[in-house]
């Protein structure tokens, strides 16, 4: 009866020794993903679509790199970020731009954007809530050259630059053994405007400009909200051009593109300023109410003005302190 106690015992113990020492391979879970960015630019007016003068240069919406930022998706606030460029193009021609992230398995906020803005700056960035993207005053020398003899106390922005953003709410990260793949679209959050106004006499101009004013100064791109106040200006240098649908034998104009945060409501004006062959400033004030309210504004950006402005065969300058005038055209 013992020897048969013994051998069961013994038994149990082979089977206790084989069944622990079964191996069975580790996997251990990776904390990177490969994030992947199509910037989406169709249906933006005076960029991809809507151009209203092909004379006029479209905005640069070329990017090379973007910044991605990751916050806590309850406080909100910024857990880390990194830059990604490797940069292709998806059968549409869309910008693709893609890299690797090292992060953790969890729920998060993502936010991206294109970081190579020479104009458009970013600060507060430590918070997806206040997150800011803005443009800086212009000197006033340069606003002096722009506003002129014209009553004007706001300030003047720097145009900004198109700034495309990717916003993904909540995104839930599962623990994955193999390399994730995270596929996101970026939209601008800029608006591009055309304005024009027609000229009789455009041989006599020189160099052409405009201030636009009521814009909206910044945006907080994190939920995607313009500011109302304080409001501001840009200034946008124009060029010399023709509009086959105007009617008449002068079909000139002046005309040109601005990017701005939005407009802030209509009640705005555009103050235009024309440097003469002779040297001769020349400035007429529009109001852009009734302009913002037709259709080619609210469907196509476009901002027309109909009233013809006429510049008479210039006088010269008389000389002042040995009769040396500066004018240098698209100085800035």
């Amino acid at each position: 009866m013992k020897k048969i106690v013994r051998i069961s015992i013994m038994t149990l113990c082979v089977v206790a020794l084989a069944t622990s020492c079964n191996r069975r391979p580790l996997e251990d879970m990776l904390e990177k993903i490969l994030l992947k960015v199509t910037v989406n630019l169709d249906g933006v007016s005076n960029v991809t679509c809507d151009i209203y003068n092909p004379d006029v240069q479209i905005p640069d919406t070329n990017t090379d790199m973007l910044r991605v930022m990751v916050y806590d998706r309850d406080s909100h606030a910024l857990i880390t970020q990194s830059f990604i460029s490797s940069k292709t193009f998806d059968a549409d021609g869309h910008q693709v731009i893609s890299g690797e992230l090292n992060i953790s398995y969890g729920n998060y906020d993502f936010l991206v954007y294109n970081f190579d803005t020479p104009s458009t700056l970013i600060k507060d960035e430590t918070n997806e809530d206040s997150i800011l993207a803005y443009t800086s005053e212009i000197s006033s020398a340069s606003a002096s050259r722009y506003i002129g003899n014209i009553s004007y106390s706001g300030t003047i922005s720097y145009q900004p630059d198109h700034l495309m953003v990717s916003r993904d709410k909540d995104y839930r990260i599962s623990p994955h053994s193999e390399l994730t793949v995270v596929e996101t679209t970026a939209y601008t959050v800029i608006d591009t405007y055309y304005i024009q106004i027609p000229v009789v006499g455009l041989q006599y101009v020189s160099t052409a400009s405009v201030v636009v004013t009521n814009l909206s100064p910044s945006n907080h791109i994190g939920p995607n909200e313009r500011a109302t106040s304080p409001s501001t200006a840009v200034a946008v240098d124009l060029i010399k051009s023709t509009d086959p649908n105007l009617a008449g034998d002068d079909k000139g104009v002046i005309c040109g593109v601005f990017n701005t945060f939005g407009k802030l409501d209509d009640n705005a004006v555009a103050i235009f300023t024309i440097y003469d062959t002779a040297g001769n400033v020349h400035q007429k004030e529009v109001s852009l109410s009734s302009i913002y309210k037709t259709e080619d504004a609210i469907e196509h950006h476009w901002l027309l003005i109909d009233d013809s402005w006429v510049i008479d065969d210039p006088v010269p300058v008389k000389p002042q302190n040995g009769g040396f005038q500066p004018l240098v055209d698209d100085w800035e």
